[in-house]
């Protein structure tokens, strides 16, 4: 006999046969899970490389930043000392030296001055490096040994009978000789008709030791004009 039921409805499945387990996902295999967690791992570490990178960068740039700061605010203040150096008339130089000017007719009488020939200086308005000064304001004493310029210049005003005269001296502790050694002398002279200014100058190199002692002798201090007189040393090497 012919079935001739028709049915609009898809047939019923067909029901599983026994021990057949229906395969898996292929995303839900270990190998995918595996792959998912060094791929996230990857990726934060990649992330944290940068990171490092950038900060360490950063960080070397601020350290850049900062050198160059300073070097720009020693240079800056190296270029105002020397701006002052030069409106104030300071000599300007990074080794010892020294200019020194004569103290004013007051300060003399005061320290001092008149009962010596020695000349003294006015350390307020000298300048002085890496030199030292005596507390008798008279002596320049090296701290450092070398070759120097030395120079003097000192103007008289007054006549005297006797000649006009100025010298460096020099001493040196460590000798212990009984007078000091003249190392330097100029003379000028002038007439006893008129009141004309003579100056007497004079320089040289030597060779200074350490604690070697230098000062500037006149005639008479009394004969010198106090606005034209200076004393003054650098290291040349």
């Amino acid at each position: 006999m012919i079935n001739t039921f028709h049915t609009a409805y898809n047939p019923p499945p067909v029901p599983p046969r026994a021990g057949y387990s229906r395969p898996q996902p292929p995303g839900n295999t270990p190998l995918v899970k595996f792959l998912s967690v060094m791929l996230l791992l990857l990726i934060i570490l990649t992330f944290g490389g940068f990171l490092y990178l950038f900060q360490k960068l950063n960080v070397q740039h601020q350290e850049k930043y900062n050198e160059d700061m300073a070097i720009l605010q020693r240079l800056q203040g190296s270029e105002a000392t020397e701006k002052v150096a030069r409106l104030t008339g300071a000599a300007s130089f990074k080794g010892p030296a020294a200019h020194m000017i004569l103290q004013n007719e007051h300060t003399a009488k005061s320290t001092g001055e008149r009962l010596s020939n020695k000349l003294h200086w006015d350390l307020d308005h000298s300048f002085l490096q890496d030199v030292r000064l005596s507390s008798t304001r008279d002596t320049l004493t090296i701290q450092y040994p070398g070759i120097y310029f030395i120079y003097s210049q000192v103007t008289f005003s007054k006549h005297s009978d006797s000649a006009l005269k100025q010298a460096i001296k020099s001493k040196v502790p460590q000798e212990r000789k009984k007078e000091d050694k003249e190392i330097l002398r100029s003379f000028c002279s002038l007439n006893t008709n008129n009141s004309h200014l003579c100056t007497a100058s004079l320089s040289g190199v030597f060779r200074l030791k350490k604690d070697q002692q230098l000062y500037v002798t006149v005639t008479n201090t009394s004969l010198v004009n106090r606005d034209s007189c200076s004393f003054g040393l650098f290291k040349l090497q």
